[in-house]
């Protein structure tokens, strides 16, 4: 099996494992590539925001880059979609829409994980209003 190429720096993507479930990080600028529910997994298992050693680096973004629409999924080539999660910590991030991978910068595993981890806003108004007998 050929080994994966970042679609972000061009890095050689290496296997890591996580309670079973592996997936393929950047050697170089950390980022990961989750295959399809893999993510969805993961952000599920206590701790496993482990794998995402690297650090979310918002100073150097330029508006093309976030922007950017030609970044090819590691697995199949077609360019990703990119993906704009508005929560605690709103991320960008890419997924194939012919694979159904993810691809997150370093850092935004740990944050997409922790939008999950919180109470819904429903929940919390429920609480905050005492709308539960």
């Amino acid at each position: 099996m050929k080994s994966l190429k970042c679609p972000k720096c061009g890095g050689t993507l290496e296997a890591i494992m996580y309670e079973g479930i592996e997936v393929d990080r950047c050697c170089q600028c950390k980022g990961i590539w989750f295959d399809s529910s893999e993510a969805e997994n993961l952000k599920k298992l206590k701790g496993s925001e482990k794998i995402d050693i690297g650090h979310l680096n918002t100073e150097n973004l330029t508006e093309t880059e976030t922007l950017d629409t030609n970044i090819p999924c590691p697995r199949c080539g077609i360019s990703m979609i990119k993906m704009f999660d508005l929560d605690k910590h709103p991320i960008w991030y890419e997924t194939c829409p012919q694979c159904q991978g993810i691809w997150f910068d370093a850092g935004e595993f740990k944050k997409f994980k922790d939008n999950f981890s919180q109470p819904k806003l429903l929940s919390k108004a429920i609480r905050v209003f005492g709308l539960r007998k």
